[in-house]
């Protein structure tokens, strides 16, 4: 995800919006009272409610006026800012206008009616869900721009395979051979042990459909056609939860492999000896920063859905708290504890995975013609049989003939504002229909081959996702507002980047003059310079600390102590070395630092500290605090431009809206 995509989607209220969404065609519900009034974009009720309930921390907590008109002018800033965004025009490049269409296509799925598919379709999923099936594959993709020909040839192909397959030939050579799945040299087309919702639906349909040994007919999926093979069937055992401790191996250095074996062990024979240390150890030595910070705690997961030596490892684990021997994965060596296990969760929690999923991949003609009966309820469409009739005729006697004879002869069936289709909103006329028929058959010269449907049907599907779509947005409020706070939180993101974010970056010279007109605000507070040497306080430190306390503060210790003491052994202790600022660090500042080494017991560890000469309290140079001089001049950017928003636009606020709307949220 970009920048952009998580900028607005945790910005809290100032990325929510409810600027109504303006693109051309996109029906807008009746206006209600205006709240807010930036010259004549208008803001309602409805907009200011969605984002002031959406980020209202308890909604059951009395709202104080102070905080009310904190969130009020929090909505009018925001809404000046999308205001300039969209004078700019920033709403109408190309790359907005595309990365917009995307999110909306992503945005608008959970409300459509192909999500109201039969629960039967849901159950069937389900119950495969329940089992685990291991297959093999062999793919034939479709070369670039295939003709129905091409399609045809790899399809007989497939069928050959198969016939080979099922004549005795060794189903994995013929994958090494055919196949044109990118991984078959790794896995000779072993798929090795999936589940429901893991593989494409018309894949997975076809696998758990078929027998032990078995190998299925050419599957068609988005990926071109398969030829599969059931090896195994068993019991889904559920999923469960580890947490792991990771030691990274770089594959090409056999120095560092080396290092990382030992490491690993050693680690390894410490748990064996005492299995509660494990929280500790992952703390203090697991390379994987993901899971680090939750003492090594991962996701759960099912079947298919990691490394496959990581899973086979963690699913041999019985007991809750057992742990793996090191096992090897090209991400390093891990060592994995068993924190939980449980079934594949009931139908009713599921369901929505499985809604989506089937959605997504509804490419079938029995799931769209269920998806377009619920649309064409839905709109309440009707649709001219008689003109159908008529139309399919005509297609049928020109076959083989001129696509200029079939253009001609279409001119000729009726009027072209005569009705097509109709719903409760819309009207589509064979005219509309016409002109996308011209569209799709723009050779002329070139000789009729298609059949009315092969046409009328594609032109009816997205009509209705059309309609669909509109009438979401003039029906749906949590649609409308969920749109528009996207949209709008892309228009912030562009305008703030461009005003703010990245004007701070490059403007070099602002930010000299800002460090410079603020120096009061970077100074440093007295500072020393110091090695912070840590480890369990079973550890024994004695030669650690007899070395250390003979030592000068020097720049290289850290180096000369891990040369020293951690080659023979890497767990005896954890080491630090920089300048520190006394009064963050409160081991330092408890300490009397005219005496340069200090040796102690804080939190259960050993520590020893040698330190170096004080740094008195002095101002900062630039360099030294650059990231946070930019990010001062940034905001210092964005009081700016509100300033000038404020009065380069006439606001207008309805206060007896905004009062009313107070009242509602107090009580």
């Amino acid at each position: 995800m970009s920048l952009k995509h998580i900028y607005f989607l945790f910005l809290g209220i100032l990325s929510a919006s409810a600027v109504q969404v303006t693109d051309q065609g996109m029906e807008k519900p009746a206006p209600a009272d205006f709240l807010l009034k930036i010259d004549e974009t208008t803001s309602d009720q409805e907009e200011f409610l969605y984002i002031f309930n959406k980020n209202r921390q308890r909604a059951d907590s009395a709202l104080s006026r102070a905080a009310f008109e904190e969130n009020f002018e929090l909505f009018v800033n925001y809404k000046l800012k999308v205001k300039y965004a969209i004078d700019l025009g920033l709403d109408q490049s190309e790359e907005f206008r595309s990365e917009f269409a995307s999110f909306k296509a992503d945005i608008i799925k959970p409300y459509l009616q192909e999500n109201k598919l039969e629960d039967g379709e849901m159950q069937r999923v389900y119950e495969r869900m329940n089992e685990m099936v291991k297959a093999s594959h062999i793919l034939l993709q479709f070369p670039p721009n295939a003709s129905k020909e091409d399609s045809m040839a790899v399809y007989r192909m497939a069928k050959k395979l198969k016939s080979e397959a099922e004549s005795g030939a060794d189903f994995s050579k013929l994958a090494l051979d055919y196949s044109e799945d990118p991984s078959v040299k790794d896995n000779q087309g072993s798929l090795g042990y999936f589940t429901a919702l893991q593989m494409v639906l018309p894949f997975e349909e076809a696998a758990f459909a078929l027998n032990e040994g078995e190998i299925s007919e050419p599957v068609l999926s988005d990926f071109g056609y398969h030829v599969i093979r059931l090896e195994d069937r068993k019991t889904n055992p559920g999923q469960i939860r580890v947490s792991h401790l990771l030691i990274r191996s770089p594959a090409e250095n056999p120095e560092s492999e080396a290092a990382a074996q030992k490491k690993i062990a050693e680690l390894y024979q410490t748990l064996q000896a005492d299995p509660a240390q494990w929280p500790d150890l992952v703390s203090a030595y697991s390379e994987d920063p993901g899971s680090k910070s939750n003492q090594g705690i991962i996701p759960w997961f099912g079947p298919g859905a990691i490394v496959p030596e990581f899973e086979r490892a963690a699913f041999d684990l019985q007991q809750i708290g057992d742990f793996t021997a090191p096992v090897k994965t090209r991400y390093g060596y891990h060592i994995i504890r068993l924190e939980g296990k449980r079934p594949v969760p009931p139908f009713e929690e599921l369901k929505p995975t499985i809604q989506a999923r089937i959605s997504r991949g509804s490419k079938s003609g029995m799931l769209q013609d269920k998806i377009m009966d619920l649309q064409k309820k839905l709109l309440q469409v009707e649709v001219n049989d008689s003109l159908l009739s008529d139309l399919d005729d005509i297609f049928s006697s020109l076959r083989g003939k001129p696509y200029a004879d079939l253009l001609d002869k279409l001119a000729e069936v009726g009027h072209s504002n005569t009705d097509l289709v109709q719903s409760n909103r819309h009207t589509a006329t064979l005219g509309n229909f016409i002109n996308q028929v011209k569209v799709a058959l723009s050779d002329t010269t070139a000789t009729v081959h298609v059949s009315f449907d092969e046409l009328f049907q594609p032109y009816l599907k997205n009509l209705l996702a059309s309609w669909e779509e509109e009438y979401l947005y003039a029906t749906n409020t949590d649609y409308r507002q969920l749109i528009n706070e996207y949209r709008n939180g892309m228009l912030l993101f562009e305008l703030m980047n461009r005003e703010v974010w990245q004007k701070a970056v490059d403007d070099s010279t602002g930010q000299q003059k800002y460090f410079l007109e603020n120096r009061q605000n970077y100074l440093w507070g007295d500072r020393i310079p110091a090695v912070l040497v840590k480890a369990r306080a079973d550890k024994d430190l004695s030669d650690v600390g007899n070395w250390l306390a003979e030592q000068k503060y020097h720049s290289k210790l850290d180096s000369l102590l891990k040369e020293k003491f951690l080659l023979d052994d890497p767990l005896l202790f954890t080491l630090e070395q920089k300048e520190f600022e006394i009064s963050e660090n409160k081991l330092l500042a408890s300490l009397d630092l005219s005496q340069k080494f200090h040796q102690l017991h804080e939190n259960g560890e050993m520590v020893l500290v040698l330190s170096g000469e004080k740094i008195p309290a002095a101002p900062k140079k630039f360099e030294e605090i650059r990231g946070r001089v930019i990010q001062d001049y940034q905001q210092y950017l964005e009081e700016n431009l509100l300033q000038r928003l404020h009065k380069k636009y006439t606001i207008q606020i309805n206060e007896d809206e905004k009062e009313k709307i107070y009242r509602s949220l107090e009580k």
